[in-house]
């Protein structure tokens, strides 16, 4: 970066903006604020841009730039440096990760764009940013995963550690079937770990032909058999003892309809045992 840092008035048209980068990301009620505001007051902090071969490349301040166009404001005011492309990534990457409100799947973008078009290290990476290496190296793993594991990624469906693991497998129709397991059984990163090192050794003696293997699948999602209808269900929709939610639901108003008629509602049998010992007249009604 120059030591000598300008600041200038900049029309927003004449602001590109990065086809790969990180932009912060607001909820409903602090962007209509940040509307509101630039709408009564202009825009107070200047953008920080850069300088590359004559064009001026946002940095820092998108948001800004392109309220400043949906509000047709003639100039923003803008801190400009000269500054490569690839430092311009690198500075992009530190200042919107402080912020805490970002896409994890652009900061996956980035750091595979510094890595693959830029030359750029994982130990300047580490360096100018001061990231872990450790996340840095995961990062670059997770650019070769499948779009439905960075959807997943950002909704916050899965962790990091998760998209890391999945990514291992190159293969991505196995990658989309075990993150569909990972979201419905909420595996955690160790017990994934040890799923994907299965998949990979199986899909090592496949390709060696050593002998046959099957196709690398997730595992079947553990099931339970309702106590009252007798179906099963899978785990993670299970109470105890053992019962879907469609039979609690029965089982709350079983209690419900008891607490109406008057009766004691200090009677021993819990409203889930009544609901269980009740099961026949139940599932007449439909379950």
């Amino acid at each position: 970066m120059a030591d000598k840092m300008k600041v200038q008035y900049i029309a927003p048209q004449d602001l590109k903006v990065p086809e790969v980068r990180i932009t912060s990301a607001f909820d409903d009620e602090i962007y209509s604020m940040f509307k509101d505001d630039i709408a009564k007051a202009g825009i107070s902090q200047p953008l920080l841009v850069a300088k590359h071969d004559g064009i001026f490349w946002v940095i820092d301040g998108k948001n800004r730039r392109d309220e400043a166009l949906l509000q047709g404001l003639k100039v923003v005011p803008c801190v400009v440096v000269e500054m490569s492309l690839k430092d311009m990534q690198l500075r992009n990457l530190v200042l919107n990760r402080l912020r805490g409100k970002t896409k994890a799947s652009e900061e996956v973008k980035v750091i595979k764009d510094l890595w693959e078009v830029h030359s750029v290290s994982i130990d300047e990476i580490v360096e100018k940013t001061g990231m872990a290496r450790e996340r840095v190296e995961q990062l670059l793993q997770i650019g070769g995963a499948a779009p439905e594991i960075l959807e997943a990624l950002d909704d916050g469906r899965i962790r990091v550690c998760h998209a890391f693991q999945l990514a291992r497998i190159v293969d991505r129709g196995p990658q989309v079937r075990m993150l569909q397991y990972v979201i419905q059984t909420r595996t955690n990163c160790d017990m994934l770990k040890e799923a994907v090192e299965d998949a990979l050794r199986i899909i090592a003696e496949r390709g060696s032909g050593e002998k046959k293997v099957p196709v690398v699948t997730p595992p079947p999602l553990p099931t339970a058999t309702c106590s009252i209808c007798k179906l099963p269900h899978p785990v993670s929709d299970m109470l105890a003892p053992p019962m879907c939610k469609t039979c609690f639901a029965y089982a709350i108003t079983a209690h419900e309809e008891r607490k109406e008629k008057g009766q004691s509602p200090t009677v021993r049998r819990s409203p889930i045992a009544e609901a269980i010992l009740g099961s026949e007249k139940i599932g007449e009604q439909g379950v």
